[in-house]
């Protein structure tokens, strides 16, 4: 795949882009572009997937009772001293904004409205980069979607996926990484336009050193597990082909796909040397979901990219996520064994291995 431009093309794009972005709330594209620096071996990644830590919708009750110091502890452990640390931000930080969501029954209403200081909480517990391309981002609207990234751009967590802010750069380590978020819902970038989606990765590759690709999609819940590689349906809407959609990201330019949506772990594929998680399921979502079963479920990915974003190792954390608490080590490896023999099942072709306890590397496939 085409990358690495000359240092001077390298920097024109980079101003225009900048520019074109400054109406953009959000962290500022920031590292020393002019200064002489060893070049970088690799990127470190840590992801999670839906994470909802609070909310004030439908009421007071919602609002999480785990003191912020715990919680920071908590993650900080978990997440550890990787470069990019993200996780999909299931909801908004809406403020006053009013609910726009159709509910006749205001106590069934699955809408997320996060308390606004949980941005720096979260920052501080480590988190550096969110998707907010999910079904919950627009529950708030316009207004909802806006505060969210003023709120997470004041804390220092970048983030994209809305159709306000499609794309955000993070500079870390040396590398320029370009981060997209795509998912099949109003107010975000959508991930069945496909050929938009990848024109935007394109783009981000011609100028980065690595792009990674946030999708949310795909059917919901137990049963939902496996990858069936076509358009899958689910409550009437189509929620995407994400095989065919991982792999037009891939051949566009992206390094790293980091799925999420199903609720549940599904399987980890190695296409074209780059890795691709189709969910990594809840990590920490207070009080409201359905943590029944493999909803309980909750992996961390652990990943290894080398400067150009080839897969160089990883690994797959387990730990499960109790109701209204935090997620816990688990020491049966559930997360770590469903994602090994749903990988087997669904890519056996793929040139991965995952053993039980969730170590990732290369086989001679």
């Amino acid at each position: 795949m085409p990358r690495r431009q000359p240092a001077a093309l390298f920097l024109q794009l980079l101003c225009l882009l900048a520019l074109a972005s400054l109406a953009l709330a959000g962290p500022d594209v920031t590292g020393p572009k002019g200064a002489e620096q060893a070049f970088p071996t690799v990127l470190t990644v840590s992801a999670v997937g839906d994470i909802m830590p609070s909310s004030s919708f439908p009421s007071p009750v919602y609002l999480s009772t785990i003191p912020d110091e715990r919680l920071k502890k908590t993650f900080a452990g978990i997440l550890g001293d990787a470069h990019i640390r993200f996780a999909n931000f299931e909801g908004t930080i809406a403020g006053d904004a009013p609910c726009l969501k159709a509910c006749t029954d205001p106590s069934k209403c699955y809408a997320f409205n996060v308390p606004a200081h949980y941005a720096e909480t979260l920052m501080q517990a480590g988190f550096n980069l969110f998707s907010l391309a999910n079904n919950h981002i627009s529950d708030f609207g316009k207004p909802g979607r806006e505060r969210t990234v003023h709120h997470l751009g004041q804390s220092g967590i970048a983030c994209a996926g809305t159709i306000e802010k499609p794309w955000d750069i993070i500079y870390t380590n040396g590398l320029y990484v370009g981060f997209a978020a795509f998912a099949p819902h109003q107010g975000v970038t959508s991930l069945l336009a496909r050929n938009a989606a990848v024109n935007q990765v394109r783009k981000l590759n011609a100028i980065c050193d690595i792009v990674v690709v946030s999708m949310h999609g795909g059917a919901e819940g137990n049963g939902a597990e496996h990858v069936p590689r076509t358009e899958e349906m689910y409550l009437g809407e189509n929620r995407g082909d994400l095989y065919a959609f991982s792999h037009a990201m891939v051949d566009a330019g992206a390094d790293l796909i980091i799925g999420h949506g199903p609720h549940v772990v599904r399987g980890v594929e190695l296409y074209k040397g780059r890795l691709i998680a189709y969910s990594l399921g809840n990590f920490f979502t207070w009080a409201r979901f359905n943590l029944e079963g493999p909803k309980g479920v909750a992996p961390v990915l652990t990943a290894t990219l080398a400067a150009d974003g080839e897969f160089i190792s990883g690994r797959i954390l387990s730990f499960r996520q109790p109701y209204r608490d935090l997620p816990k080590p688990d020491p049966t490896f559930t997360a770590a064994k469903e994602a090994a023999r749903l990988s087997r099942e669904d890519f056996p072709e793929s040139p991965l291995h995952i053993t039980d306890k969730g170590i990732l590397s290369r086989t001679t496939k």
